[in-house]
């Protein structure tokens, strides 16, 4: 039975969804993304994402007031010719963001005025007002989806949907072509112009828990397949994500020796995992596949919260969670009381409150960061596996310091 989801309507407390361009300009090799957005919007992404500033990053924050909404599209023309001249890129993304969206920016009709023969450019809704920060990728794929080539009904290929990085990439071509798995590519691939060709006959595998509205569209627009199944997180995950997408194209595999030996090798971090009590609260999406992977490594699941789930997309994993505590949209004062009353071992929490979380002694996990690692698939269940065992380490390496004098005495700074 799919575990029971109670809906709070509670505050969404997710981190910006402008925040995707950090994952995709890197993966789509040859975009920009322009963000119309205030100081605010620039600040936000220059703490973030300054880091890649000597990476030459390809995005950038044109700064809107509202005595500009009257001459916008002779800047932003502008603004392009600039990103033509540094950049040469194929795509240009502009990204809408909360202060436009409420002076009511028609922000489609401005993408086509400055889009050009050579270079369009495509309006994505990332606004943190409607959107979680995983979820304007998938604003991202539907963008894209009108320049994917319509396959014919007889191509019957595979699509891998969402974002990953080339070395996790390359694993999937890699395990596909060992299954005798034909594939058609990646929505979306590191080229704009290798988007693969999406018809009738194609299987669409998603690889992300949020791109459900992308997913859709594909099945409807398209007429694809899209496959039901767990993602590929963890080796339980990837075992059946693999299984399913093989038996969607007519092909039988058993790939329970080869989750057992992936377990195997993370018994380091098995041994670290079982028995410990963990609560997610909402953040990004990802919390019900996390979830049942931190289950089947023996680990209590006090809650599992999201800000969003979508009952069909997310079927087998709410299937997987059967017996979990399941919240949409949760309250979270409600979960601060829960958690200083059960005490969990680790919190999966969000930008915004891991660290005052920490500082109220509980050891928790920044939730946002598991959306920029490799942890998709065969190879990447060990990172997996060690980014939920890295804080519990490091608590239990702290815990013998609370006896030291200077700990007590408050002379050795926290760590």
């Amino acid at each position: 039975m799919p575990a029971t989801v109670i809906r709070e309507d509670g505050a969404y407390h997710s981190f910006c969804g402008l925040t995707c361009v950090g994952w995709l300009y890197q993966k789509i090799k040859d975009s920009f993304f322009l963000v119309l957005g205030t100081h605010t919007c620039a600040h936000l992404l220059q703490n973030v994402l300054g880091v890649m500033i000597f990476a030459r990053p390809r995005f950038g924050v044109a700064l809107i007031e509202e005595a500009d909404l009257s001459k916008q599209q002779p800047e932003l023309d502008r603004i392009i010719d600039e990103i033509v001249a540094d950049h040469h890129p194929s795509v240009i993304f502009l990204l809408s963001s909360c202060t436009p969206e409420v002076m009511k920016v028609e922000f489609d009709g401005l993408a086509r005025a400055v889009s050009r023969p050579d270079l369009p450019v495509l309006f994505v809704p990332a606004s943190g007002l409607d959107y979680t920060f995983s979820q304007a990728e998938d604003s991202v794929l539907q963008a894209l989806l009108p320049f994917c080539p319509i396959a014919s009904p007889d191509d019957r290929r595979v699509v891998f949907l969402g974002s990953v990085n080339d070395a996790i990439a390359d694993d999937f071509r890699t395990e596909a072509a060992r299954l005798g798995i034909p594939v058609a590519g990646f929505l979306p691939e590191s080229h704009f112009h290798d988007l693969p060709p999406i018809g009738s006959g194609t299987v669409i595998a998603p690889l992300q828990p949020y791109l459900a509205k992308v997913a859709g569209r594909l099945a409807r627009e398209r007429g694809a397949t899209v496959v039901s199944s767990l993602f590929p997180f963890g080796p339980d995950g990837t075992r059946v994500f693999w299984e399913d997408v093989a038996a969607a194209m007519g092909i039988a595999v058993d790939l329970r020796e080869r989750e057992r030996q992936a377990w195997e090798r993370l018994e380091p971090h098995l041994e670290i995992l079982r028995g410990k009590k963990v609560f997610f609260t909402a953040d990004n999406l990802m919390e019900l596949p996390l979830a049942r992977f931190l289950k089947h490594a023996g680990c209590t699941i006090l809650e599992c919260s999201s800000p969003y789930i979508n009952r069909k997309f997310h079927a087998r994993e709410l299937e997987a969670l059967d017996g979990v505590r399941v919240v949409e949209q949760p309250n979270f004062d409600r979960q601060l009381r829960d958690i200083q009353e059960l005490r969990p071992d680790l919190v999966i929490s969000n930008l915004a409150t891991t660290n005052p979380l920490v500082g109220h002694g509980v050891v928790a996990k920044w939730s946002t960061e598991f959306s920029f690692m490799p942890i998709h698939g065969w190879s990447g269940a060990a990172t997996l596996a060690g980014m939920f065992t890295r804080p519990l380490k490091r608590h239990a390496q702290l815990d013998p310091l609370m006896d030291d004098p200077l700990w007590v005495a408050g002379l050795m700074p926290a760590r």
